[in-house]
């Protein structure tokens, strides 16, 4: 790797209020919520947040990757809460102590909980197989009665009921809607509807 390369990143550039390097503090943060160590994510976070606002921005965006990038389906509820104490913090100033008591919040969050790093690892397959020439195919099931190749199949409503809108794993459910539904599209007709009817667009914008 060449000195140009390494220096691409702004946060390599910079030092924060103690003189560390930028980058390092922030891999830092990272690498220890990642293993659950608080005190030392804590540590991180704190020296990012009393350097510049500029770092406490890099700090909760950091925050906000890590909650999808390494506790990901581990604790789904994690992305969500990270946002809202995103959103809270801002409430108060940049020089309020209850300000830093989110990110310190935040961390403890991350740090407890489970983990499970596949939605990058997922991202990282896709990415590098597009990178290397890979095109997706369109599945058979993707041409239904909302796009133009399906309508050209013939594919209405009904191939939509029992084909396109199936959804896997099902939850289980105590309605009978989809049979009501079934019942009905035996006797619509698009072509003979009640003249105030109301016309949605066919397709999806």
């Amino acid at each position: 790797m060449t000195k140009e390369e390494i220096i691409q990143d702004p946060w390599a550039r910079t030092k924060t209020r103690n003189n560390l390097a930028g980058d390092e503090v922030i891999s830092g943060l990272q690498k220890s919520i990642r293993r659950g160590n608080e005190k030392a994510a804590c540590e991180y976070a704190y020296e990012m947040y009393i350097t510049s606002p500029q770092f406490e921005e890099k700090l909760w965006r950091r925050l906000l990757a890590i909650s999808v990038e390494d506790i990901g389906m581990g604790n789904p509820q994690a992305a969500i809460m990270i946002n809202s104490l995103n959103q809270m913090r801002r409430e108060f100033q940049y020089n309020e102590s209850d300000r830093a008591m989110f990110f310190f919040h935040a961390i403890r969050y991350l740090c407890q909980s489970e983990k499970d790093r596949s939605s990058d690892l997922l991202k990282n397959i896709v990415i590098k197989n597009f990178a290397m020439g890979y095109v997706p195919e369109i599945i058979d099931v993707a041409l239904d009665k909302h796009t133009t190749r399906g309508k050209q199949m013939g594919r209405g409503s009904e191939h939509f009921l029992h084909e396109a809108s199936k959804v896997i794993p099902q939850a289980e459910v105590t309605n009978t809607y989809k049979e009501e539904y079934a019942e009905i599209l035996k006797k619509y007709d698009p072509n003979n509807q009640v003249p105030n009817s109301f016309d949605f667009n066919s397709w999806q914008v």
